[in-house]
């Protein structure tokens, strides 16, 4: 009796067994090495300093089995930024005989941090073809063939400490006189990413003519900003007359190279405006 269970039990788990591989691997039955090429995530951030080589992103190869490489061709296309100011990439991987992945490596150019101060960048690995006749993505579009890698800048300089700062005058009420000025100023690190200048105006409110004629001082014009990724930025901020901004399509930013510090202001109550640079000392 045991063994007429025995063998019932047997033909029963294969029936069993093969059903299930049938139902899920169906779309390969004709063809186990079909299969497509996909992404498995679809967006990488990646902080870029100076030590950073190369940037991995792995692409899969989605099948049963897989005997021969498999060349997978690629672009680059730009988003934000340009791409190449940061990684070189060949536009081809290779996902090797019986694996299923490899990883397309962009190698990163040497000072891409410095490129990425201006602005950072943004772009999309976007998968074209693949040898053999094995298809990239899936009709249904539920397959990721898009990558899309952010970088974005990991190199922000300390700015607290003695300056020369001079300023060029845009706009003031004593034009030509006091233009430029050049004068030493502290920039103070406040210990929360933010820095403060008691006279954002470069002299011209603490010292300069201002002081006599509108009765400004060290306080009329003072201003905490932040440094983010060596852009400089503040809002908030104003003069006895008006918030103060930053110069439309001024420079605000710290050169990493030298630690000099560029800031375009405007006062909006009556148009003073100048571009103050300050030189550590």
């Amino acid at each position: 009796m045991k063994k007429i269970v025995k063998l019932f039990i047997l033909p029963l788990v294969l029936v069993l067994t093969y059903s299930c591989v049938s139902d899920d691997d169906s779309r390969f039955q004709a063809n186990p090495e079909s299969g497509w090429i996909e992404f498995p995530s679809a967006t990488t951030t990646t902080s870029v300093n100076s030590s950073l080589e190369t940037i991995s992103i792995p692409v899969n190869f989605t099948a049963p089995i897989n005997t021969s490489n498999v060349s997978v061709s690629y672009t680059i296309q730009d988003v934000l930024g340009n791409a190449s100011d940061a990684i070189t990439a060949s536009g081809t991987v290779n996902i090797a005989p019986n694996t299923n992945t490899a990883t397309i490596d962009l190698s990163v150019v040497p000072g891409a941090d410095v490129a990425l101060v201006s602005s950072d960048i943004t772009f999309d690995i976007v998968l074209q073809s693949a040898s053999r006749g094995i298809g990239i993505g899936l009709s249904d579009g539920s397959a990721t063939t898009v990558h899309t890698v952010n970088l974005v800048c990991d190199l922000t300089l300390d700015l607290g400490g003695m300056n020369s700062v001079t300023t060029n005058y845009g706009y003031h009420d004593f034009l030509p006189s006091f233009n430029p000025h050049t004068e030493v100023t502290e920039i103070v690190d406040n210990g929360d990413g933010t820095f403060f200048i008691q006279d954002f105006s470069g002299g011209l409110y603490n010292g300069g003519p201002y002081s006599a004629a509108y009765n400004t001082g060290p306080t009329s014009f003072d201003v905490n900003f932040s440094n983010s990724c060596n852009k400089i930025q503040w809002e908030g901020q104003s003069d006895p007359w008006g918030a103060c901004i930053p110069l439309d399509g001024g420079v605000n930013e710290v050169d990493i190279a030298t630690g000099v510090v560029t800031i375009s202001w405007f006062c909006e109550g009556y148009g003073e405006n100048g571009v103050s640079v300050y030189t550590p000392l």
